[in-house]
């Protein structure tokens, strides 16, 4: 019994149901689309940039707090954590990122 495959937007059909182990994907050449190139300084900056912005947006929540502007206190929290999580994200890939090229400096050829 097959439930009818579902078109995913880059071109791959995956089929769903009982039979989905054994079909498994199934791809056509000309349905693929080519995706642009992406760096990992791009993905890293933007994490870095998305953190940034997510400590502006917990500041500028945290003032309005203060100043009687904001009465959300769980939004303000939230924020705050938020930014946290993200800064600690963008320290953990910095180390690991760090800790490899170590590795590969000490690597023997």
């Amino acid at each position: 019994m097959r439930i009818d495959a579902i078109q995913q937007p880059t071109g791959i059909e995956q089929s769903t149901g009982i039979d989905a182990g054994r079909e498994g994907l199934q791809t056509r050449p000309t349905d693929l689309v080519a995706t642009p190139e992406v760096s990992f300084s791009d993905v890293f900056g933007g994490a870095i940039h998305d953190a940034a912005q997510a400590g502006h947006v917990a500041d500028a929540k945290s003032e309005a707090l203060a100043r009687g502007t904001l009465d959300d206190i769980h939004g303000t929290m939230i924020a705050g954590k938020e930014a946290e999580i993200s800064l600690h994200l963008v320290g953990t890939i910095r180390n690991r990122l760090l800790d490899a090229f170590h590795e590969l400096w000490r690597t023997n050829v």
